[in-house]
């Protein structure tokens, strides 16, 4: 018998579904979202959810096909019925590392309650696919309160609606930070010693192993980028003539990380190797895993035990708000597993009574542990843009007019080559080329470039991925350029934060991203500075044939006073949140899980995502997160953690 991969609402007469089976919303669009329905995370109907309509086209999946019936069940059933020793709240990176490790020997029953839809959308696997999904029915478009220190700007953070979560669309960067990041934590057990062969252990990577550096045969594929623009070798050339080094690794963590060269992706043969196609779908012929999408988790089910909170389970409800709540139970000695992320688990915590006792008051929620942290020391890797257009002579050499023709349609030799060698501009998200550099007087690199051979039309990154997209589709070709993403990689703000807004569980809740909130200014000053030392590097001789203009921030703006005001009119998310349920032993220090990952105060209960990163690395956050997973199934399993240098060992899976 198969897994039951449920969309929102079961089958009358059907429980168990072949995975190959599942509704495949292909009938779904994305349709605009106002600011207001962005800013809460909702859209026009269903209050966070993508209504399903009433009758949905036959959708194919797996060669199959899965007729409208499944839009006739009755939402009355509840889709998890019975008991489960492990409630994981959130399918994505985390939720997927968990679905697979803790079903691997069969003797444990494992539910997945995903708020969003089945990965099933092929524009998820193209890695250009990336311009498609932000601010679409496969993103929570959440913004931020307005923030004062940013012109009073709401800043828009992408987070991914899907199984797999932001695995499913982000940049594919495969970073891991460097030792001293994991040292700085702080936390015994958690040192970079201990870490390092986690992420070896993890890794597939198409260059073979490197004894202490890389591995193969673990779950997480990476490989070097397989597209090259000529713009790429300018740029290189360009850092070699600013004074950089090259460096052949960013993740190894026995050299300096400061240098130009390509990063790593999560990618297999081209394709983004996104969490879900990792993890969870090689595991969805397990019979003791049950994965219900659509599946909004209301609150976690708590009693009162010996003076302590326990766990017995968790409140969901399918699609929308008009559904009635279910409830999942746990089996005696189970646990809820929180890998929501970090907006959404600090948010449900708080729902459920755990959180700062007198935030949790002021909303009438009865304090069951109070934890000040919850929700605070939230953190993220603020970016700015430095973009340029080309010379009339070498024009059409970016990626995309690659990738699309001057009318806006896609260009067969792209298509063609993805589709038959997995080559070309549709295997790249644009910015796998890059550097690192230390521009203050920290220890470590402060600043990450990351090079991408095209034109930023606003300056906001992500808002030129989302428009992109929409240029497509209007039929409007994308202009010649190249640019300069500047990311804070090792931010020092720590005042963002995650509180509730309302008491209902489909509302947004309230979320300051908190950019530039450092008192010293260093957050700021990393970002001037490195609109700086990319105009040099745009004026060394390698881009002399190619610069045109500048476009953002624009030629006249030149004072440090003049690109504090751009900077903070334009920052963006880098989609690296981290910290908003951060590890520690000292709750007065903010801290909500111990070293376990266990929540303070409550039993039966863990946090398990990027949230318990109490210090942002300075790289891409889901190497990090994979790794935190991957050990804390470990620990729930029973299993002895390795000694630093001492391999990682995992179940064997037992036969389908």
């Amino acid at each position: 018998m198969q897994s039951s991969i449920l969309s929102g609402v079961p089958s009358c007469t059907v429980r168990k579904l072949d995975s190959q089976q599942q509704l495949r919303p292909a009938c779904l669009t994305a349709s605009p979202l106002n600011r207001h329905s962005a800013q809460s995370g909702l859209s026009s109907v269903g209050r966070g959810h993508t209504q399903l309509p009433a009758a949905c086209p036959a959708s194919r999946a797996g060669g199959r096909v899965r007729q409208s019936l499944r839009t006739r069940a009755q939402v009355f059933d509840n889709p998890a019925p019975g008991q489960y020793d492990y409630i994981i709240v959130g399918g994505g990176t985390a939720g997927c590392v968990l679905a697979n490790r803790l079903t691997a020997d069969g003797t444990k029953n494992v539910l997945v309650l995903e708020a969003g839809l089945p990965n099933g959308d092929k524009i998820v696997k193209i890695p250009a696919g990336i311009t498609r999904l932000f601010q679409s029915h496969l993103d929570w478009n959440l913004y931020s309160n307005k923030q004062d220190q940013l012109h009073a700007r709401q800043v828009y953070s992408p987070r991914g609606k899907l199984l797999g979560g932001s695995s499913s669309t982000n940049a594919t960067l495969y970073h891991r930070g460097t030792a001293q990041d994991y040292d700085n934590w702080g936390i015994e057990n958690w040192g970079a010693r201990d870490v390092l062969d986690w992420f070896i252990r993890c890794e597939n990577n198409d260059n073979g192993a490197v004894t202490g550096i890389h591995g193969i045969g673990g779950t997480m594929h990476v490989e070097n980028p397989r597209y090259h623009n000529e713009l790429h070798d300018v740029f290189f050339e360009a850092a070699k003539q600013y004074g950089l080094k090259h460096n052949p690794d960013f993740n190894d963590w026995g050299t300096q990380q400061e240098g130009y060269g390509e990063f790593q992706v999560t990618q297999e043969k081209g394709e983004r190797a996104d969490m879900y196609r990792q993890y969870m779908k090689p595991a969805e012929g397990r019979s003791n895993l049950t994965v219900v999408t659509q599946a909004k988790t209301l609150k976690v089910e708590m009693e009162h035990q010996g003076g302590r909170p326990v766990a017995r389970g968790v409140h969901f409800s399918t699609r929308n708000p008009a559904n009635p709540a279910h409830q999942a139970e746990l089996k005696p000695g189970g646990e809820v597993l929180m890998c929501a992320g970090a907006v959404h688990t600090p948010q449900l915590l708080q729902l459920s009574g755990i959180g700062g006792a007198d935030h949790l008051r002021k909303f009438g929620i009865d304090v069951l542990s109070d934890l000040p942290g919850m929700g605070r020391n939230l953190q993220d890797h603020p970016a700015a843009i430095n973009s340029f257009t080309m010379r009339e002579e070498k024009e059409g050499i970016s990626v995309t007019d690659h990738i699309y023709r001057k009318s806006g349609q896609i260009r067969v030799r792209a298509l063609t080559n993805y589709a038959l060698r997995r080559r070309g501009p549709l295997t790249t998200t644009a910015c796998d080329h890059g550097a690192f550099m230390t521009t203050q007087s920290q220890a470590q690199p402060d600043l990450q470039i990351r090079f991408a051979p095209a034109s930023a039309l606003v300056p906001d990154g992500v808002e030129t991925y989302a428009m992109f997209g929409r240029l497509k589709e209007e039929g409007k070709k994308w202009p010649s350029g190249f640019s300069f993403q500047l990311v804070a990689i090792r931010p020092q703000s720590r005042d963002g934060y995650v509180q509730l807004r309302t008491t209902d569980p489909w509302d947004a809740p309230d979320l300051s991203i908190g950019y530039f909130t450092d008192k010293r200014g260093e957050d700021i000053a990393t970002l001037r500075n490195g609109v700086q030392i990319a105009r040099k590097m745009a004026k060394m001789d390698a881009f002399r044939d190619y610069l045109k203009d500048e476009v953002w921030p624009g030629s006249h703006v030149q004072t440090d006073g003049e690109l504090d005001e751009y900077l903070k009119g334009s920052v963006h998310s880098a989609n690296a949140l981290i910290g908003s349920c951060q590890m520690g032993s000292d709750v007065s220090k903010g801290a909500v899980v111990d070293s376990q990952l266990r929540v303070h105060g409550a039993k039966n209960l863990r946090v398990i995502d990027a949230s318990v990163i109490p210090i942002i690395p300075g790289a891409q956050t889901g190497a990090a997160t994979v790794m935190v997973a991957e050990r804390a199934a470990a620990m729930i399993m029973g299993q002895t953690v390795p000694k630093p240098n001492e391999p990682a060992r995992f179940p064997e899976p037992v036969a389908a």
